[in-house]
């Protein structure tokens, strides 16, 4: 029997290619890490936010509004995968940005949920839905840069994983899997642009990573972005709309061809 699966295994290791197995060494690579971190749990101040102002009877009505520009990005994004005009890709490489589009609006719905009153359990829907964009994207980005084959076992993996980590968050109160999942994918996605050279992508990754870049930049910046500007605008929000600004730049190539 042990005979039996050793060679099984045996086989299925010598039948990926070399692209194959990186992905899976990094996939074990982030199992690893997330073992080795210590449990963390969620900053009750996390929740307490800069802008606290209300519009029209909206409570924190800045964060909860902007993300009106998650449901844009991801409603425009489903319409042009609809398209029999645009550009078209692998199948991998089109679950991953059907994962992004459909991870998009309900993020909208569960962030604004959650930042009408900011809890751990709303935040829980605000989390959940992101994990989509972030296995799409990563999903995407392998099965253009590494093959279809690679792409398409990340993507399922990935979302199982994202799921899994908030879940498990939830259930525990130790945020480190989703840390892991969201950094360490991030990581991933540089070292794979640095690492592959692809002329023939459409998708303009550099973009992508600017701009999500941007966006947590802000998000750690909420209050000094407050009291920079005088209560004007503060670095949540500024949060979504970047964040929104780098998926747009993932859906990118769906637009309408000439």
């Amino acid at each position: 029997m042990k005979t039996s699966i050793s060679a099984a295994l045996s086989r299925s290791w010598r039948g990926l290619t070399g692209a194959d197995r990186l992905c899976l060494a990094a996939v074990l690579l982030t199992l690893v890490a997330w073992a080795l971190m210590p449990a963390m749990a969620q900053d009750p101040s996390y929740h307490r936010f800069a802008d606290q102002r209300q519009w029209l009877g909206v409570p924190h009505a800045a964060d909860l509004l902007s993300n009106f520009a998650f449901a844009l990005v991801g409603v425009v994004g489903m319409v042009r995968l609809a398209s029999p005009r645009r550009q078209r890709f692998s199948p991998p490489t089109e679950a991953g940005l059907r994962c992004i589009a459909l991870g998009l609006v309900c993020t909208a719905m569960g962030s604004a949920w959650y930042h009408r009153d900011p809890t751990d359990s709303t935040l829980f829907w605000d989390r959940l839905p992101m994990t989509l964009v972030f296995a799409g994207v990563l999903g995407a980005a392998i099965a253009q840069r590494v093959g279809h084959k690679a792409g398409r076992a990340s993507l399922a993996l990935l979302v199982a994983l994202g799921i899994a980590s908030v879940v498990y968050w939830k259930m525990t109160g130790d945020l480190s899997p989703y840390l892991t999942l969201q950094y360490g994918g991030i990581g991933a996605l540089s070292f794979l642009l640095l690492l592959t050279r692809r002329g023939d992508d459409p998708i303009p990754w550099a973009w992508v990573l600017a701009w999500y870049v941007l966006a947590k930049a802000a998000e750690i910046a909420d209050q000094a972005i407050w009291d920079a500007t005088r209560g004007v605008i503060a670095g949540h929000m500024l949060k979504h709309l970047l964040a929104a600004a780098a998926a747009a730049a993932a859906l990118w190539p769906l637009r309408a061809r000439r």
